[in-house]
């Protein structure tokens, strides 16, 4: 059974693992070898903004008998900064549940129009949930281009 938990100190390891394993497994269906080879490698070479994202920011952890399988950041309040499920769990709704998840939590906090930066492959997922194209820009990362999806979701206020 696949339960969310809040991010746990001892699962950075674990998220560095998912993100690599990730961006290697799918990142080949819309970039090239390079490019994933340079996406892949972010929590290593920015290790530091990698860590300090995940820990300043509302990290949440999807676990499979108990061992993180997926895990998606907010940060800011109104950023989804984070999400990606390890390979072998793909296709059973986990993005779509951590998603929701992340929303309530905007939404609590009082956001009223969650952004996220979408990739060729999660633009689809967040699509799927109720995101829409703002823009798309084009970034440098490590010497290579990456076309990103500014997207936005409003979300409703809290009920209380």
């Amino acid at each position: 059974m696949y339960l969310i938990r809040d991010y746990q100190e001892t699962d950075l390891s674990s998220l560095e693992l998912i993100y690599h394993d990730a961006v290697m497994a799918q990142g080949h269906q819309g970039y090239s070898d390079e490019q994933v080879s340079v996406w892949a490698s972010f929590p290593y070479l920015y290790a530091d903004e990698f860590k300090a994202l995940i820990r300043d920011g509302y990290t949440r952890v999807m676990a499979f008998q108990q061992i993180p399988v997926a895990f998606a950041t907010l940060y800011p309040d109104d950023h989804l900064a984070l999400l990606y499920v390890l390979a072998g769990h793909t296709g059973r709704g986990l993005a779509g549940r951590l998603c929701a998840d992340i929303e309530r939590e905007a939404q609590r906090r009082g956001v009223g129009l969650l952004h996220t930066d979408a990739s060729l492959l999660s633009r689809p997922v967040f699509e799927q949930r109720g995101f829409r194209l703002v823009t798309q820009q084009q970034v440098n990362r490590g010497g290579h281009a990456f076309t990103r999806f500014m997207m936005e979701k409003p979300l409703a206020p809290p009920v209380a």
